[in-house]
């Protein structure tokens, strides 16, 4: 307290010229503090503003992973529920009497592979070639597949033939449930 006193007499006691200088280099120094001060405040709110605007994007990117997450879990207890309740099912006879339900014939060589997609499914693949075919046989074709549920059309090629005939190509797929090993 009593060096604020003196302070204050020591102002007091001041004449009109010191007095102006005083009153400048106080107004300077606090114009130069008030300024500084801005910058920094400025500087911190432009790099927070940055850091938002990250994690937004990231927060954006964690909810789309969330969602497909979701959606992949849901479909993976489908397919392994369609799986379980057709546990006798293989695609090589699925093939078989679809083609005597559609009155084709596929070319002869028609062998299933097996590839591994996942820890928890593999995919069972047969190709096919059926030629001389009309593109009416194509449309049923792939009408009557796309209501099947345990197989689906993995790959498609269509050659044009002679006399309106048309060749295709198909692979057809299914997916297999792999039991966890203990």
């Amino acid at each position: 307290m009593e060096a604020l006193k003196k302070f204050a007499a020591y102002i007091q006691n001041l004449d009109t010229k010191q007095s102006q200088k005083f009153i400048l280099i106080t107004l300077s120094a606090v114009t130069i503090c008030v300024c500084g001060l801005t910058y920094f405040i400025q500087e911190k709110k432009d790099e927070l503003i940055t850091k938002i605007t990250q994690l937004n994007k990231l927060a954006e990117k964690a909810a789309r992973i969330i969602v497909d997450n979701k959606k992949m879990t849901e479909k993976e207890f489908h397919l392994k529920d369609i799986l379980d309740k057709n546990k006798d099912f293989t695609i090589k006879g699925f093939f078989e009497q679809f083609t005597r339900d559609l009155g084709i014939t596929a070319e002869s060589g028609w062998e299933t592979r097996s590839e591994t997609i996942n820890e928890k499914f593999d995919e069972v693949t047969l190709p096919a070639v059926f030629k001389g075919q009309t593109s009416e046989s194509l449309v049923k074709f792939l009408e009557t597949l796309d209501k099947n549920e345990m197989v689906y059309l993995k790959e498609l090629s269509i050659k044009k033939e002679a006399q309106g005939k048309i060749t295709f190509d198909v692979v057809l797929a299914t997916k297999q449930y792999k039991p966890l090993l203990e």
